[in-house]
C-alpha cells in the first residue's frame, strides 16, 4: 500500500489473528487525509483499532511507520526499503 507521503509500505499481523482485508481497511482509514489524529504520535481509533505513528526518528532505525491494536491483535506498517 502507498503512504500518504508517496512510500510504498508492507501491512501485516505482527501478533494475534485478523484477515488481510481487515489490515488494508484499518490502515486505508488511518493513512486517510481526513482521518482525525491526536498528538505527535496522531493517535486514532480505526474500526476499533487503536493506531499510533512512529516517530521520524523511530521510523528511520526500524522501518515500521505505524500500529494498531484491537484487543490481542496487533497489526503493522513498515517501510519497503
Amino acid at each position: 500500500m502507498k503512504a500518504v507521503n508517496g512510500e510504498i509500505l508492507a501491512v501485516g499481523v505482527l501478533s494475534g489473528r485478523t484477515t488481510c482485508a481487515t489490515v488494508l481497511t484499518v490502515f486505508r482509514g488511518y493513512f486517510a487525509p481526513g482521518t482525525p489524529k491526536q498528538g505527535s504520535a496522531g493517535l486514532a481509533t480505526v474500526n476499533g483499532w487503536r493506531c499510533v505513528s512512529s516517530s521520524a526518528a523511530q521510523s528511520s532505525a526500524s522501518g515500521r511507520v505505524s500500529t494498531c491494536r484491537k484487543a490481542s491483535t496487533t497489526i503493522t506498517a513498515d517501510v519497503i526499503p
